[in-house]
């Protein structure tokens, strides 16, 4: 069992949520974009609507038929919740997220771009990239081996 699948099961039995693997990867994918976001200490207003619009894309595209009739809306809300729980969370499941992404990226070369690309969206969400948001961009790129990866 991979370190992604043991996150999942691991996760969803904590959280009591129902995500398949797909739906959890992407969170996942996002985590260090909402650390970034927590660099700073605090999640202002420009930050928290572009976290807002990424759960709403997610769910639109994400949203299966055992979620319900309103399948995307009932996504979408999954992802909101799961984005602030692990924002107040951070420590809990840090190490375990990057450690599930490093071995995840062994195989999938592609979301790297993606997680690159999405820790830099966060950061000019509001006012720029800060100085601390600068510093754990940096920390999370060495961490998990995104040096020379494009965007």
């Amino acid at each position: 069992m991979s370190k992604m699948e043991e996150l999942h099961k691991e996760y969803i039995t904590e959280r009591f949520i129902s995500l398949n693997n797909e739906q959890f990867i992407y969170i996942v994918n996002l985590f260090p974009a909402l650390r970034v976001v927590l660099s700073d200490g605090i999640v202002d207003q420009d930050e928290w609507v572009t976290v807002k619009r990424l759960a709403k894309i997610l769910g639109d595209e994400f949203a299966t038929d055992d979620l319900g009739e309103e399948k995307e809306e009932n996504l979408m809300l999954i992802y909101k919740s799961e984005f602030r729980y692990l924002i107040k969370n951070l420590d809990q499941w840090q190490d375990k997220f990057l450690a599930a992404l490093k071995e995840y990226f062994e195989k999938n070369e592609a979301s790297k771009e993606f997680v690159l690309e999405t820790m830099y969206l966060f950061a000019h969400a509001s006012d720029g990239v800060s100085a601390d948001e600068n510093e754990v961009i940096d920390y999370l790129t060495k961490e998990l081996g995104l040096e020379g990866t494009k965007i």
